[in-house]
């Protein structure tokens, strides 16, 4: 049975974000307000704001400088209020769907990105990958696991595939990490090194089989709960 699209606190903490932002309290280039404050005014928990937080930041709708804390992007409104209602809008897909289309889209995209790589790319999916490793048992363990594969969506120098990666992967990693269907295991960072590798040596058929092995027990998950 399709699982029922339920609001949840992630859910609430972007659409107060996205009033915020259209009635003008937040602008572009504006300092979001405390983690603690946001928690209180909206009623949630701390990791439900950084939750929602990692996701705006995968889309670029807010950005993290170091020691400033996050600010909105300096897009103008209409932009932004589009960017989050997508945002928004992607949570009445089922998981499985999701799951689907990100296997269909990673397996390919990695492809591309072993092949079409620059040594810029590179150096992200490798901080990627060290930032991983030194923050795999901490809570911005899934923020780094965004990292690395936003970074192969974008080696992979096809926009289309891009954005549309850039819609699906986020929801799904929230997902993850909601049912610990993803919980912590060294096998991630064995199979992310692994993809590194073949990037490295622009070996696209290699990356895509690791990418395949990567993904393919979550989609086997998401099939049997159509069933239940």
């Amino acid at each position: 049975m399709r699982e029922q699209f339920v609001e949840r606190p992630t859910d609430v903490v972007i659409s107060k974000l996205k009033e915020m932002i259209a009635s003008g309290v937040l602008k572009p280039g504006d300092k979001l307000p405390a983690e603690r404050k946001m928690a209180t005014d909206f009623n949630v928990g701390r990791t439900q704001i950084r939750e929602a937080l990692h996701k705006l930041e995968f889309y670029g709708i807010i950005k993290t400088l170091p020691q400033s804390g996050s600010v909105i992007n300096g897009l103008d409104i209409n932009t932004l209020d589009g960017l989050i209602a997508d945002v928004l809008d992607l949570q009445q897909y089922d998981f499985y769907s999701l799951v689907e289309t990100r296997y269909v889209l990673e397996v390919n995209a990695i492809r591309l990105c072993a092949e079409r790589r620059t040594e810029h790319d590179l150096a992200k999916l490798e901080k990627a990958q060290e930032n991983l490793i030194k923050y795999y048992d901490t809570p911005d363990r899934v923020g780094h696991d965004f990292a690395f594969h936003r970074a192969i969506a974008e080696g992979c120098h096809n926009p289309v595939f891009k954005a549309m990666l850039l819609i699906v992967i986020p929801d799904i990693m929230t997902i993850y990490q909601r049912d610990r269907i993803c919980a912590p295991s060294q096998i991630v960072i064995e199979e992310h090194a692994q993809m590194l590798e073949a990037i490295r040596n622009k070996d696209g058929d290699t990356a895509a089989n690791i990418m395949s092995k990567h993904l393919q027990g979550v989609v086997d998950f998401a099939k049997s709960k159509i069933l239940e």
